[in-house]
């Protein structure tokens, strides 16, 4: 199996990117369809890489929640993850961190936060770069897609619920992610207990800044990375 996982950029500014599993005989095929996700950039890259492939056998389940306002939404949030452990001060001081741009030049990470759940420092070495979960997909990505579709989640949902399960599957305790994207207030948060729930509006329209934050447990953290960012998973089922 391979690894195929794309990237692309416009003005120095990340754009699209996405990533796919598959078989030898059908990397040409994922690639072609890879590179017409990036409606206009600039820089484009690819990366395919041989890997060994575990199995995850069910994703998280998915619940929805929409509120009036993000305060309401973000109260909501907080509640639940207080539940898995995860002090109400430590989320609305790196939730501020999310809203004004995580890096340490103010804009957004380009991968996760990582998180220590007891004291709420941040652990990753690179604070810029941040940890990125790759090589996960689904066992089979059409019934899948067509199955969330069906359901009326958006095709944002098979990817984002991919990279949850493997996240949780790894070694996270509980994700919070919203995205950059200005136009997209939907967020989610997860974990083993609560599974994936996704929370409308999770930020204020407009706002050009998001990101994930992974809280872990100190001393897990170097397993937990390794796992995220180094071990290829396929997600079989719903």
């Amino acid at each position: 199996m391979f690894s195929i996982r794309m990237r692309s950029s416009l003005h120095g500014k990340h754009v699209s990117g996405a990533e796919r599993i598959c078989k030898g005989e059908d990397i040409g095929e994922m690639v072609r369809e890879l590179l017409t996700r990036p409606k206009e950039y600039d820089h484009i890259s690819l990366k395919i890489e041989r890997v060994e492939v575990k199995e995850i056998e069910k994703a998280l389940p998915i619940k929805t929640y929409t509120f009036e306002r993000v305060e309401e939404a973000r109260e909501f949030a907080i509640d639940m993850l207080e539940r898995e452990g995860i002090k109400a001060s430590i989320l609305k001081k790196l939730f501020r961190e999310l809203d004004t741009g995580a890096s340490p030049e103010g804009g957004n990470m380009r991968g996760a936060m990582i998180v220590d759940m007891e004291s709420g420092n941040r652990l990753e070495p690179d604070k810029r770069r941040g940890i990125r979960t790759v090589k996960v997909d689904w066992a089979s990505r059409k019934f899948i897609t067509d199955q969330l579709l069906e359901k009326g989640y958006t095709p944002r949902t098979v990817d984002a619920l991919a990279i949850a399960t493997k996240n949780i599957h790894c070694g996270v305790v509980a994700e919070v992610c919203w995205s950059d994207d200005p136009d997209y207030t939907t967020g989610y948060i997860a974990s083993e207990s609560l599974g994936y729930i996704r929370i409308s509006p999770f930020k204020r329209k407009g706002s050009p800044y998001g990101g994930r934050i992974y809280f872990v447990k100190r001393g897990e953290k170097d397993r937990v990375i390794t796992c995220l960012e180094k071990e290829a998973f396929l997600i079989k089922s719903l």
